[in-house]
């Protein structure tokens, strides 16, 4: 058994069975682009309204306070440096461990990336242990960085520190790093 459509022809449209002509398809798909274009419309005022929202809420949220104290902004700024930081070097640690694997490259080339991942490497216990027995001495937070013989030390404290403090981290580094010259080491204080 077969199903056969039946199609009619009125004032030169096409029409399934059962449709009057005019209503729902015209000659030409005008009917249809005319909704199209209203519903593009449509979804676009809709995301431009979500968008409106998702950008006053983020406003709203991020500028409140908890209860009780301010925004811990700082501790988000340390987060993010050492979150940048430690993609950084494991993005260079993977560069130059794979010149050391490849044989393209020259026994130069393989010796200078054995040196900067040892380099690497020794920064990252250096930075880590510094960072770790500065915070002992009641520091909020702490970041220390070192790289071509320099050492940058950033703390948070709610007030500068004197001279006895600086003394004291100079001595830490200088435990971890014995000669370190403390010309080429910096404190900074960020409240």
């Amino acid at each position: 058994m077969e199903v056969i459509e039946r199609k009619e022809v009125k004032n030169n449209a096409v029409c399934e069975a059962g449709e009057k002509p005019g209503f729902g398809k015209r000659v030409g798909g005008a009917f249809k682009t005319m909704f199209t274009k209203k519903r593009k419309v449509v979804i676009l005022a809709s995301m431009f309204v979500l968008l409106c929202v998702t950008g006053y809420l983020n406003f709203a949220l991020n500028n409140s306070s908890p209860v009780g104290g301010k925004i811990e902004t700082n501790t988000n700024l340390f987060n993010m440096f050492r979150n940048t930081r430690a993609d950084e070097r494991a993005r260079d640690i993977m560069i130059y461990e794979n010149m050391i694997g490849n044989s393209n490259y020259s026994a130069e080339s393989q010796a200078s990336a054995e040196a900067k991942l040892f380099e690497i490497r020794a920064n990252v216990t250096f930075e880590t242990a510094a960072e770790g027995l500065i915070l002992a001495q009641n520091y909020a937070d702490v970041i220390v960085n070192r790289s071509n013989g320099f050492v940058n030390v950033l703390l948070k404290k709610d007030s500068n520190i004197d001279r006895t403090q600086a003394i004291q981290i100079m001595s830490i580094l200088q435990s971890i790093q014995p000669g370190l010259d403390i010309d080429n080491v910096f404190i900074s204080i960020m409240e």
